[in-house]
């Protein structure tokens, strides 16, 4: 059985509720992130994949802290869709996803390769909600955007999917767990 542990980034929003690709974590995503790595400290990770992107990066470097591993970055873990695509709970017609089935060959794409290259191993990789979002329809719904509408990914938060080596079956056993951020007290 191989598992993989998708993280969403840190809070990275301003004051007025804005986060912009360059946007660096907030003091909330910098404990959150603390938080995470309090929770894996004893996981035996066999990779570690991150986003190019600077609130994906110090979130990953926050945990692996505690790892001490090499990330491999991806361009294809950046985010998609960014502010226009709808968020969760939010009807929209397909064509507000602009670009969405763009996204969902690249990132099956990017899923088949993990599953091929990581058997039997445990991985963590940091990227961002609308990818997870689109990474659960893909496999829950074939790819339907109707399905990405219905989830709701939290800061820091683990979705984790484990795979059957043998039939290939993905069982997924969390979304957007994010019980880390309850559970400790951190200041910074």
């Amino acid at each position: 059985m191989a598992r993989f542990y998708f993280v969403r980034h840190g809070d990275a929003y301003d004051e007025m509720g804005i986060q912009l690709e360059n946007y660096a974590l907030n003091n909330n995503g910098r404990i959150q992130a603390l938080q995470l790595a309090r929770r894996l400290k004893d996981n035996k990770f066999e990779a570690m994949y991150c986003s190019k992107i600077k609130r994906s990066m110090q979130t990953c470097e926050i945990v692996n802290d505690v790892h001490k591993m090499e990330v491999i970055y991806n361009p294809k873990l950046n985010e998609v869709g960014g502010e226009i695509w709808p968020q969760p709970g939010v009807k929209s017609e397909p064509e507000a996803l602009n670009n969405f089935g763009r996204a969902l060959t690249t990132i099956s794409g990017f899923w088949k390769k993990l599953k091929e290259d990581h058997k039997n191993q445990e991985i963590i990789v940091f990227t961002h909600g609308n990818w997870i979002r689109v990474l659960l329809s893909s496999i829950l719904a074939e790819g339907s955007h109707e399905c990405f509408f219905h989830f709701v990914i939290h800061n820091t938060a683990l979705t984790i999917i484990d795979v059957n080596e043998t039939t290939g079956f993905e069982s997924i056993i969390t979304i957007s767990d994010a019980g880390h951020t309850h559970l400790y007290d951190s200041h910074i």
